[in-house]
């Protein structure tokens, strides 16, 4: 209970010593001598003049501060109108990365066998030209499972299998070219029959 008068007292005691500092000083003296000088009108008219430069003053730091606070709320509509556009973005990404063949939506419903049918058609093969073999077991660890498979093309271009191969090996989930076996059989046209052996990786979800 002492300390606060304590505190009260040495303020008082501070602000005392202040205003002695500053009536000492000669510019105080001059100015007190200045003020004495006027008639009471006068006085009137310098207290009105400094009350008016007062309330002008705060009138300022109000308007500055109600500009700020505009300001600030200008620039969060904006920040949150850009959020709301990238959250916007993503979500047209990831319905488009679902519908797309091989996306993420695709990986998670569909057979590893419908999307190399899926690849090949984007590839401009028909369908009907792949056999694919069933899966054989391969290499699995704690992240991944292996799953390997024989492809083979009839009458395939050179253009096609590189398109295809491309697809496959860019695309959305993870397949590997183990071998890969030409035939050309003389065709004057140019195309090839093909037999692809290739691993196909499965992310393992965590438990």
């Amino acid at each position: 209970m002492r300390t606060p008068m304590l505190n009260s007292a040495k303020i008082k005691e501070w602000m005392d010593s202040a205003a002695d500092s500053i009536s000492e000083q000669q510019w105080f003296q001059e100015l007190r001598g200045k003020w004495e000088e006027l008639d009471p009108q006068s006085r009137n008219y310098v207290k009105l003049a400094a009350f008016g430069a007062s309330v002008l003053s705060v009138f300022f730091v109000i308007l500055s501060a109600l500009w700020s606070v505009h300001s600030l709320n200008n620039e969060l509509s904006e920040k949150r109108a850009l959020l709301d556009m990238i959250q916007s973005a993503n979500d047209e990404l990831r319905m488009l990365k679902s519908s797309i063949p091989g996306g993420a939506g695709a990986e998670r419903e569909s057979s590893w066998a419908s999307y190399f049918e899926s690849s090949a058609s984007t590839s401009g093969l028909d369908r009907s030209s792949l056999n694919i073999s069933t899966e054989k077991p391969g290499n699995s660890t704690d992240q991944t499972k292996e799953a390997m498979y024989d492809i083979s093309i009839k009458h395939i271009s050179i253009k096609q299998l590189v398109r295809y191969v491309v697809a496959l090996e860019n695309g959305q989930r993870p397949v590997k070219f183990r071998n890969m076996q030409i035939e050309t059989k003389g065709d004057s046209q140019g195309y090839l029959d093909v037999n692809l052996a290739l691993s196909a990786f499965t992310i393992v979800e965590p438990k």
